[in-house]
């Protein structure tokens, strides 16, 4: 017989919120010329990873990004801002955080999210209900992201969850195949409709 759940651990991209880059750079700066660039060169790319990591800075991503695409004053500001308030273009998927809610009244709920420090904090900021988890490990501050597996062992060591009693849902497939690895239970996201079913799967009580 199975051991019951007792933790559900949370990602925050595309689970608890909507994260759609073309979207943020037209919200953030309209009328720049520079949208593409910012698209391939800062969101899609190896630079936002290392950001993510923590191994890398802003203000050296801006430096490279400048000197490399021979970028002015103005696009240095816009890429700031980007940076700085994308967290306030993530849409809510407010479905999930009354998931996120109801859950927490039954399990313990935690958060692991490849997410840039500063970032974080004003995303917590401007939705307190992420601080309500038992605990959260955002990448940058511990200088690993998933897929890779040690951040998993951190969760779990530092909040000492036994794998078998825990679910983790995330909505790409390598983070969860790592979970997989480390015998976590796992929901591969889609939609609410779908965590829900999945969930029931578990004999989760929601």
């Amino acid at each position: 017989m199975k051991e019951p759940i007792k933790n559900i651990i949370f990602d925050i991209g595309n689970v608890l919120f909507k994260y759609d880059p073309t979207y943020i750079i037209e919200c953030l700066t309209p009328k720049s010329k520079f949208k593409q660039l910012y698209l391939d060169h800062l969101f899609n790319s190896d630079y936002w990873q290392k950001m993510d990591r923590g191994d890398i800075s802003l203000e050296k991503v801006k430096k490279k990004l400048i000197e490399t695409h021979q970028l002015s004053n103005q696009e240095d500001n816009e890429i700031t801002k980007l940076v700085n308030e994308f967290t306030n273009h993530l849409i809510l998927n407010t479905d999930m955080k009354t998931l996120f809610q109801t859950l927490k009244q039954r399990y313990n709920i935690y958060i692991l999210s490849n997410f840039q420090s500063k970032p974080f904090q004003q995303l917590a900021k401007n939705n307190p209900f992420l601080t309500e988890a038992q605990g959260i490990v955002v990448s940058a501050n511990v200088m690993m992201k998933k897929p890779e597996i040690g951040i998993y062992h951190f969760l779990l060591s530092q909040y000492r969850l036994l794998p078998h009693q825990s679910i983790f849902i995330d909505d790409l497939k390598e983070n969860i195949q790592t979970a997989k690895k480390l015998l976590i239970n796992t929901i591969h996201f889609k939609s609410y409709g779908q965590t829900i079913k999945d969930l029931q799967q578990f004999n989760i009580k929601i």
